[in-house]
This record gives structure tokens, sequence and C-alpha cells, in this order.
């Protein structure tokens, strides 16, 4: 059977969009259409590509081995179509939620300044992002795949370190040493609710210290730790430009962690793909002097 081009621009809507609502809404038609086209293009290809989820349309294997090959074809229509138009087209980014809030969402900001006609999704949440899935293009990530047909890179290595807010250490007891920390309430993750192994920084001390008050986020964190709820382990670029707070022990205590990025394989050669990976990595470059000391 004939496959419509119309059906397969829906279907990409769709796989982004992940919602039937959200999708009609895109290309301002009723829901019943996209649920319409939709199934006809699985019947011509004679394969399902979504499956309903609490979250929405999810893509099933074939949904997404067919995702790529549809947006090649989208770029090959635009440049026909208008081929003087300047880069253009759909990028998804999923980041750490500290690093995408604090570092990258001004920096994208600018970026989609200058390339108007490039739609920028920044997922910047406290979990892993799949790029397997494809809940995005590109992912920057604390734990490197082992393996998988990604392409891999590291993106930069960043810096934490102990923070507290100039009033809570003022009005506690002073800290000159490490063994000085037991004296002092803590802020950091819940045990159960960590998303990799990379995190537990305050359990690497040589201390027996407990949290007071803790947080799946890390900004949440950083604002408790500015409210005077305690002491944090929190990275240099997401603490250092807030005037309220003050490292601790900076000579003794410091952590290294390191930022991977990664795209499918499939996508590497993609122009918006490409654009957006180059300008991640040379901000990352650029502003060495906040992520590390």
């Amino acid at each position: 059977m004939k496959v419509d081009w119309d059906h397969l621009q829906f279907f990409l809507v769709l796989a982004r969009a992940k919602t039937l609502t959200n999708t009609a809404r895109i290309i301002g038609v009723e829901h019943s259409t996209v649920s319409r086209r939709i199934q006809a293009l699985e019947l011509a290809l004679g394969t399902p590509l979504f499956r309903r989820e609490a979250t929405g349309y999810e893509l099933t294997q074939e949904g997404l081995a067919l995702v790529p090959r549809v947006e090649q074809m989208e770029q090959a229509f635009l440049q026909i179509e208008k081929p003087n138009l300047p880069l253009q087209g759909h990028v998804r980014i999923g980041t750490p939620e500290g690093f995408g809030t604090a570092f990258l969402a001004q920096l994208l900001a600018e970026l989609s300044k200058q390339y108007p006609l490039l739609t920028i999704d920044l997922i910047p949440v406290p979990k892993m992002i799949k790029l397997s899935h494809r809940e995005a293009d590109i992912v920057i990530s604390i734990d490197r795949p082992k393996s998988g047909p990604y392409i891999i890179t590291r993106l930069t290595d960043y810096c934490l370190k102990i923070y507290g807010s100039k009033t809570y250490l003022e009005c506690t007891q002073p800290i000159k040493k490490l063994e000085d920390l037991k004296n002092h309430k803590f802020v950091n993750y819940i045990d159960d609710l960590i998303y990799s192994p990379e995190l537990y920084c305050l359990e690497r001390l040589p201390l027996q210290l407990n949290a007071n008050f803790r947080s799946s986020s890390i900004l949440a964190q950083q604002i408790a730790v500015s409210a005077g709820a305690g002491l944090a382990i929190l990275p240099k670029f997401l603490a250092d430009n807030k005037p309220e707070l003050e490292q601790v022990l900076a000579e003794e205590v410091r952590f290294i962690h390191t930022f991977w990025m990664l795209t499918l394989v499939d996508l590497q050669h993609e122009p918006r793909i490409k654009l957006v990976w180059d300008f991640l990595r040379a901000q990352a470059d650029k502003y060495q002097n906040l992520l590390m000391d």
C-alpha cells in the first residue's frame, strides 16, 4: 500500500508531542484526524508505530526505527521547498536538572535567537533521559553508556564543593577542618530516589554525616542551603554565582565529575543536530572557569 507523506508528518509530530491533543494543536486539526492518520499509516506499513502509555503515545521499536528516516525526508523536503531559508527543524536536549537549568538554558536562549526557525526543547530533569526511546535527540549524562548505537563524547568535567549560606555559617560553629563537619546539618539526595551512583558525594567523605533536609532535586537542595537549612555538596556552576553562598573547606573537599554527551548514530550528520552538538561543545570549553576551579 502507498505511504502518504502527510501521514508521515502526523507521525513525526506525534512522536515529538506524545499526545493526540498536543499534536492536533500543533498541526491545527481535530485530535480524531490525528488518530485516523496514524491508523492509516500503521495499516500501510503493516506494523504498530505507537503504544498507549500513562505518559502518552510511546514509540514501538518499529516507530523508533522510522523516526530518523522521516526526519531526513523532512529536512530534504524543506530544502527543496525553501532552499534559501536558514537552518530549521527541531532538536530536543535532555540534561541533568541543575546543568540544564543553571548553565544551559541561558546559552540555548542565545542560540535560539541566532536561529529563529530552529525549535529547541530543553528537558532538565532529575533522572536519566533515554536516548534509545527517542526521549531526546541529544542527551547529556553523568553516566557514560556502556553500549548502544551512540556517538559519545566527553563534554566537560565539572567540580563540586561544600557550600553553606553566609547566614548559616555566621550562626554555627566554625569549620576549620574536616572533623568540624560533624557539628553541622546537611542537605542531600533522598537515598531511594537517587538515579546515579555518581551523585553519592556526601557518602564518600570519611565521616558519618546525616542529612536533615533531603530532596531528589539539586535545585531544591541549593535553595534550601541558601535559606539556611545546612551545608551541601553542590556543583560549582550552580553555587558560585549565588552571593549568599560560601565555599567551605575549599582546599580540602573537592569532587570531579564528568558530563557525557551522546546522540544516535543515525542523527550525527543531521545539520540541526550537528549545529547544537558543536554549540554545546564550544560553550563547555568557553566556560571552563565556571565549571572547574
